[in-house]
């Protein structure tokens, strides 16, 4: 095939699977799939410190991704010390 051949044949796929759905459908099947997991015991959900404490780890690698980017040494934050 050449290159031609080959965009048209892209240009005519369709969307499949979930891309082929509406967003108010997608959603509504993936809150079918989070009620059955809660069902089934397969979900969790977080206490207020369990939430409390991986901020604090996200908000700490975040900060050191951009310490590290900016050439600076990462600061430890008194904070996630604390915790």
């Amino acid at each position: 095939m050449t290159d031609n051949q080959d965009q048209k044949e892209k240009e005519r796929r369709k969307p499949r699977g979930f891309a082929a759905m509406g967003a108010e459908f997608q959603r509504e099947i993936a809150a079918q799939g989070g009620r059955a997991a809660h069902r089934l015991g397969k979900a969790h959900r977080f206490t207020p410190q369990e939430a409390r404490a991986a901020a604090t780890k996200r908000h700490a690698a975040r900060n050191a991704e951009r310490a590290k980017a900016e050439g600076a040494a990462p600061v430890a934050s008194e904070q996630a010390e604390d915790r």
